[in-house]
This record gives structure tokens, sequence and C-alpha cells, in this order.
């Protein structure tokens, strides 16, 4: 009798089970001093994930294959990197990488053209600076992300690194967590603007201040992007600081233990327990009891004001706690680094802070602890090398994934064509009213978070009239965070990305020159009505003769 054939989330469920990939590497780094093509399957499409390698598309995307080389994702808990290990990450990537270094969503920092051979030197220096990239990828607990001002606010609530390191260490490298149903994003944020977005991960922790008047934390569950977006449900608990802990242990462990997530890998992320299987906050809060061994206080929480996405990031000089002392946020583009830049701002650290770099959730750096009498020398330096103060230009709002440049999911390439968009609405608008935020993913699985953005952009291939496939973009307008979270909604226009920049250019004219300068562009949108901004830009479409 035939065996009926292993499906592809069986296979995967099968290899990751038979051995857990933190256990292995000594294994993998032998197979790298072999050559790329020494890894037997099941190392190469599945277990290198857990340390953060992924094989490296050949920039075909979807309809290529793989080049004889590696991604190496780093897992940085809450961005925060002292301006040696900083200097280090600059030296790997001239020495490995073709000089590529990218900061990601997650705090995290991503090679690419690494060499299987150069892997073991690679682990030795990372281990000897202290940075690992033990579980950046891979179905586990991915880099906790917590804002890059944690500690050093003037505000006392935004002060949870501690509780991102003990965390870290009881998720990360943990056996009890290595074989969860899909990857596991956590967030812990304390500031005011709420800069890492817990209404998209799948644990968000929040300070909260009760009724009457103590100091807490609130939890919400559930949340995600790609395909099937979902804000995250906010659990009835009133938490203390002790307890967080647990309780995201306990998270973790209902999310392992839910086999129903493991039928579909597309369908196996905790948010599907609401969208698909059921579950509402009462039922995750029932379930959830059976993993703690504490009983959290019942609360109905009290919604707060939360900013929108539009001021979400801290770009520029803010204050800190300590007396006399500023953080910089310093805008970059798509979080693109080179081993120049990097040992500039760890000189920059080095000379005029505290000697530690932040990276954040919007692909930007912070340099902490600069003294006030050093703000003009600091920036009259990054006037020089062309670095923006003004975090309200393009170049530091427009957020995007890898693309089909070195990824195998992607449809389109992204990285370059956003900086040429950043650039070109940056010279049309060089001091714009109304800041927007420009997110662009090169597939539907949304790396670049365009889902939550005012203007999201999603990679495609169509047919043009002259019946040739081209590389483009669905256009996704009007989306918010904070206290009115909104996905944005697909516009029903798509663009080639000869087409995007010109009509989007013309996009944002529009919305500048609308009547209301506090109109947000999700009420500007919904005010204008689709339709007629699709008509529009079919207009500009066929003016500019690229119908």
């Amino acid at each position: 009798m035939t065996q009926p054939e292993e499906s592809k989330t069986a296979k995967h469920e099968r290899i990751k089970g038979e051995r857990n990939p933190w256990e292995m590497l000594p294994d993998i780094l032998e197979y790298a001093r072999q050559g790329f093509g020494a890894f037997p399957e099941e190392e190469f499409n599945v277990r290198l994930r857990w340390w953060g390698l992924y094989p490296q598309g050949d920039g075909t995307g979807t309809k290529g294959g793989t080049d004889p080389y590696f991604m190496l994702r780093l897992r940085i808990p809450g961005g925060k990197l002292s301006a040696g290990q900083f200097r280090l990450i600059g030296r790997l990537s001239a020495k490995y990488a073709r000089g590529t270094a990218d900061i990601t969503v997650r705090q995290n920092i991503q090679f690419h053209w690494i060499p299987a051979e150069a892997l073991p030197d690679i682990f030795d220096q990372l281990a000897s600076e202290g940075i690992t990239s033990m579980g950046a990828c891979g179905d586990d607990t991915r880099n906790i992300t917590t804002c890059p001002l944690s500690g050093i606010d003037s505000h006392p609530r935004n002060d949870l690194s501690d509780l991102v390191a003990e965390a870290t260490r009881a998720l990360n490298g943990n056996p009890v967590f290595y074989n969860l149903p899909r990857k596991f994003k956590i967030t812990l944020c304390g500031c005011e603007s709420e800069c890492t977005y817990p209404e998209i991960n799948d644990v968000g922790i929040t300070p909260v201040r009760h009724e009457d008047g103590r100091e807490g934390f609130s939890v919400q569950v559930g949340g995600g992007l790609s395909t099937r977006p979902h804000f995250a449900v906010r659990l009835h608990f009133f938490l203390m600081r002790e307890q967080i802990v647990p309780l995201l242990v306990g998270i973790a462990s209902l999310f392992r233990d839910q086999d129903v997530l493991r039928q579909k890998r597309e369908r196996a992320r905790l948010k599907f327990l609401f969208l698909e299987h059921g579950w509402d906050r009462e039922r995750f809060e029932k379930e959830l009891s059976r993993y703690i061994d504490f009983l959290p206080e019942p609360w109905v929480p009290v919604e707060h004001h939360r900013p929108s996405q539009t001021i979400r990031d801290h770009t520029g000089f803010q204050r800190q706690k300590d007396a006399g002392k500023w953080s910089l946020g310093i805008p970059l583009n798509q979080g693109g680094l080179t081993p120049d830049l990097i040992d500039k701002i760890a000189w920059l650290s080095e000379t005029y802070g505290e000697r530690e770099i932040r990276l954040t959730p919007q692909q930007n750096v912070l340099i902490a602890g600069i003294s006030e009498n050093a703000r003009d020398a600091v920036a009259s330096h990054l006037g020089e090398w062309g670095l923006p103060l003004d975090g309200s230009r393009f170049l530091s709002r427009t957020v995007s994934c890898t693309g089909k440049s070195f990824c195998r999911l992607a449809l389109v390439e992204t990285k370059d064509w956003s900086k040429r968009l950043a650039e070109e609405l940056d010279r049309l608008y060089p001091h714009p009213g109304k800041p927007l935020n420009i997110h662009v993913t090169g597939c539907p699985n949304d790396c670049g978070q365009q889902r939550i953005a005012e203007i999201g952009l999603q990679g495609v291939q169509f047919k043009g009239k002259d019946g040739v496939l081209q590389d483009g973009f669905d256009l996704f307008l009007g989306g918010e965070t904070g206290s009115r979270k909104f996905f944005n909604a697909r516009a029903g226009i798509r663009i080639s990305q000869e087409q995007a920049i010109p009509l989007l250019s013309r996009l944002v004219g529009l919305y500048e020159d609308s009547s209301d300068p506090e109109e947000s562009f999700h009420d500007f949108v919904f005010r204008e009505g689709f339709e007629t901004i699709r008509e529009l830009l079919k207009e500009e479409i066929a003016a500019s003769g690229q119908d």
C-alpha cells in the first residue's frame, strides 16, 4: 500500500521535532567548514533558522533559487549594543558581508553575502563580544523588543530593560521552548508613544496606572500582520512587575501546546486562536490560568489616548532622566548601515556619549548619554556626514523589508526603490507639514509592516497592457495605530514601480494641500473616498503615458 506523501507542514514539524537545533551549533559550524553544499537538507531548510541563518535568495525572488551564501540575523535584546559591539558588527560587515548590515523592525541587525566558511570565525568573534544569533529566526521566541529609551527616559515608567533581559534568559535557548508552532513575538514597551507597536505583537506588555493610583502592567495577546492582520486583544488583568516574566513563560507554554496550530504553517501564529478557532478574551484567560501559578488581579483596563504612528519614533535630541544628559535618535533610511557609518556612529558615542548604541523599531539608531554642551558638536558632525536630525523627512519615515535582492519569498525589489521614493518626496516636500509613514513590503508576509502604515505598498507582479510581466505594488491607504487602531485598506489600484513614485508624490501633495492642517491621513483618505483617489491616480497614469 502506497504511503501518503508527507505534507510540507508535517515534514517541517517532523524535522524540528527530531532534534533541538539549539544543541547543534558545533555540527552546523563543522558543515560550514566543509562549504555551502555540505549542509544536509534538514539543516539547510529548517534547523539553521534557529541560529539566525537563511540561505540567501539569488535576487529573483519567488521565481529563483539560492545563491551559495547566507543571510545571518543577530539577536539583540531591546536593540541595545555597546559601542564595542557595534564596531565589531561593522568589522564583520566589511570582512564577510560585502558591507551589508541592515537594522530590522525588531531591533536586530542582519548581514548578507555570508560565505559558509566564514561562519566559524563570525560566531567566535560574536561570542567574544557577548552577541548571539540564537533565536533570531525559527519557530521560537524572536528578539524581545522594547523602547530604545528604556532605562534612560525621563519618564520612570519606561524602564523595562531588566525585564527584557530576564524574559530573554527564560525563553531563548530554553529547550522547553525551541519547538513552538511558529515564531512568537514579544514586546515590553513603556514609552508614551508605544514605539514598538504592542498591538501587533503576539504579546505586548505596557505599563498602566490603576484607578487607586498603583502602578502596574497590562497585557495584550494575539496581534500580528501578514495576510490576516489582527490587533491584539487586551486581557482583563492588572499585573505587578514580578509577574511579567512568569506570565510570558505561561503564554509561551500555552502557545506551544496548541496542536491545532500545527496543522498549517500559514495559520500557526497565536492570533489564529482568535481568528479561526473561536477563542475570545475569556477563553484565553481561562486557558492561560492552567499555565501560571498565580492568580492575576482582575481589572478592566481604562483605555487611554495613545499617539498615532506619525510620532512613534524617537528621533532628534531628547532629555534623559540624568540631569544634563540627552539621547539622540539618528534617522536612517530603512536601517541601511555601512562599515564606515557604523564606525562614525560608534565614534560619536565614544566621544560624546556613554558608549551605548540602541536600535529602534523604525530602523533608526539612538545614541545615549550626550552632555548638554556637546549637542552642537554632535549635530555638526551629523551634518557633515549627510545624516538629518529632522525626523519628519521621508528618508527617516520609509520602512522596507529586504525585498527580492536577498529574500526568496519576495516578489519585488524594495530597498533601492524605496530609497529613490523617499529621496524624491524629500526633494518635493523638504519640510512636510504633515509627516507620513510609508512602509514597503515585497510579499504578503509583510515583514515591512505595511498594513499599519498611512501609505502601504505590497509587492506584486502583473502583466501590463503590452503583456509583459512587470514588478509593482498593490496600494494600501489609511492605516493608523495608537488609540485609533485601523489597518490600512486596499485602494483598488495596482501600480508599476515606474508609476509609483510620481503617483505617490501626487498623493502626498494632495494631502499636504488639504484644507485642514490637523487632519490625519486616515481621515483625509476616507473624506476624499477611495473611488475619488483611485480615479485621480488613474488619470495621472493616463496623463503620463505609462498605462
